[in-house]
Order: C-alpha cells, then sequence, then structure tokens
C-alpha cells in the first residue's frame, strides 16, 4: 500500500522529532556531573522524602557551574538561579510584585516545600509572612535525590517559529540541612528574524529560614 505524501510528512517528522530528542537528551551533561562534588550531601530515600520539607531562601547562597544565555536578557545569573526560576517555567505575576506593583526582591522570598508523597511536592511562595501562591512538582525519588520530571518542549512551526527545550533538575539535601538544587539545560529558539539560546548546568545551594 502506497503512503500518502500527508503519512510520509507525519512519519519523516515524527522521525525527525525524536532523533531531535534523543540529540538534545544525550548532550546534556547528567546531574551527576555537575556542582561540586565535595560539598556532603545527606542521601534521599524512598522513604524518607520528607527530609527535604522546609522553608528555604529564593535565592542562593553558593552556585557552581555556569548556564549561558544568549541573547541577553537584562536578567542576570542571580535572579535565574532561584529556586522559582529553575523550578517553573511559568508562575503568577504577584510572585514579581507585590500588592502596591513594587519589586519583589528575590531575596525577599521564602520558599516552601510540602512532600505529599514520594513523587509529589506542593512548592509554596511567601513575602512578608504571606502566601502568595502554591504549584505542584511531580517526579521520583532516585540517587540520593528528588528528580522532578524532565522538561521537554518541541517548537517544530517552521518556518515562523522553531526551537526546543530540554531541562533536568535534581532537588537534595546538604548535611548541614541547606537545600541544593542541580540543573541542566539545552534551549534554542528562532522566530522569524530572531532567536536565542540557553545552555549549560548550575549547582546551587539555598538556606533554610530560621524560625
Amino acid at each position: 500500500m502506497k503512503l500518502s505524501l500527508r503519512n510520509l510528512y507525519r512519519k519523516a517528522n515524527s522521525i525527525y522529532l525524536f532523533a531531535l530528542i534523543t540529540l538534545i537528551g544525550t548532550s546534556c551533561k547528567p546531574l551527576s556531573r555537575v556542582g561540586n562534588h565535595n560539598i556532603p550531601i545527606e542521601p534521599v530515600t524512598k522513604n524518607g522524602f520528607k527530609k527535604l520539607n522546609g522553608t528555604y531562601s529564593n535565592s542562593f547562597d553558593t552556585s557552581f557551574g555556569k548556564i549561558n544565555h544568549y541573547p541577553g536578557t537584562g536578567q542576570s545569573d542571580y535572579e535565574r538561579l532561584t529556586i522559582l526560576n529553575q523550578l517553573f517555567h511559568n508562575y503568577p505575576e504577584t510572585a514579581w510584585r507585590d500588592k502596591n506593583n513594587k519589586y519583589i526582591d528575590p531575596k525577599e522570598k521564602w520558599i516552601k516545600i510540602e512532600f505529599q508523597s514520594k513523587n509529589l511536592a506542593i512548592i509554596s511562595m511567601y513575602h512578608n509572612e504571606d502566601s502568595i501562591f502554591s504549584k505542584k512538582i511531580h517526579g521520583k525519588v532516585q540517587n540520593g535525590y528528588f528528580y522532578l520530571r524532565p522538561k521537554v518542549y518541541i517548537f517544530p512551526l517552521v518556518p515562523l517559529i522553531f526551537g526546543y527545550n530540554f531541562e533536568r533538575v535534581r532537588i537534595g539535601k546538604t548535611i548541614d540541612n541547606s537545600l541544593i538544587l542541580e540543573h541542566n539545560i539545552e534551549a534554542w529558539a528562532f522566530a522569524l528574524f530572531a532567536g536565542g539560546e540557553d545552555h549549560g548546568a548550575a549547582s546551587s545551594i539555598y538556606r533554610t529560614k530560621s524560625k
């Protein structure tokens, strides 16, 4: 039976997308190779996932590695490597500005993590002790960390927009009770006459909020 041109196009497109996802995935540095391995980690187990529960500064104390962005967006690495920016692509406008429309400094934001099961956690943001919003994250406990589901997006609308985004994040705990996030990304997009890309890996540490 002869395949129609439409079916041939769909088949070729599926093969192309599969090859692209495989290429992107294999090009990312494994999370096990990210960061400073001299930092003592308290391994998280499938029965001890609530060890990650707590309230943490949204801005890092220490960071290792580099995520490169082109072209520059005016956003500093300090802002990009917040907990919120690494866990979510989008979150409410209220997380950026307070009730008076004043910009909220990342240092004034606190992130509460509450695991409901070994595969699900609630992430909440606080500002001045007020709860701003909450969102869920999903993943699994593996190799002493909680691995979020990979963020994979393909934009195949040639020639209007074409690109991809592949991100992996894992959350761990240091022996001094700080939170550690390890993140890598390979992303590229082109829309008409403009384009941009992100790539690299970073490991950042966030302190626990004192009571």
